[in-house]
């Protein structure tokens, strides 16, 4: 089997428009004070040395729609913000995560039944590497309309790398 080109998540700009794009960075800024200790620490270590707004000493203390602006620039060209914004996402929106794994293995596609953002910090596989899998998560998004449709092709970036992982 070849080796599988595992993207860094800075690479899914290139798959966003900006309005999505927000989206994500909000849902993910509205999470992290909700997010498991260990993903908070990992996303708030990742934002307090990256993020920095004038009059402000900490990342905490900036106000959401000024956060989220800065946040998203960093998103486009950072990849340590761009996972920290992706993990959180996807804790976010793991009902739907795990419903497209679900359809996955009813689909006899091999989703582990863990894969958490510990291992998909990494990054993504490109849906070229897994058609089956992409071909299911394109025929569920169809189904949706924005952003839900969207969110699925996220989740299926999401779920991606792990079925490459041993």
């Amino acid at each position: 089997m070849t080796e599988t080109n595992v993207l860094p998540w800075v690479e899914v700009n290139e798959m966003m428009d900006d309005e999505y794009r927000q989206l994500v960075v909000a849902e993910a800024l509205g999470h992290y004070p909700k997010a498991s200790p260990e993903l908070n620490k990992f996303a708030l270590d990742i934002l307090k040395k990256t993020i920095q707004v004038n009059g402000f000493r900490s990342f905490q203390s900036i106000p959401p729609h000024m956060a989220k602006i800065q946040v998203v620039k960093e998103f486009k060209v950072n990849d340590l913000v761009a996972a920290a914004v992706i993990c959180l996402w996807a804790e976010k929106q793991h009902e739907l995560i795990e419903s497209l794994a679900k359809a996955a293995r009813d689909a006899n596609i091999p989703v582990p039944e863990t894969w958490g953002w510990q291992q998909a910090r990494y990054g993504f596989v490109q849906g070229e590497d897994t058609p089956e899998f992409d071909q299911l998560a394109t025929d569920l998004s169809a189904q949706k309309s924005k952003p839900e449709s969207d969110h699925y092709l996220l989740a299926a970036l999401w779920l991606s790398h792990s079925l490459h992982e041993k």
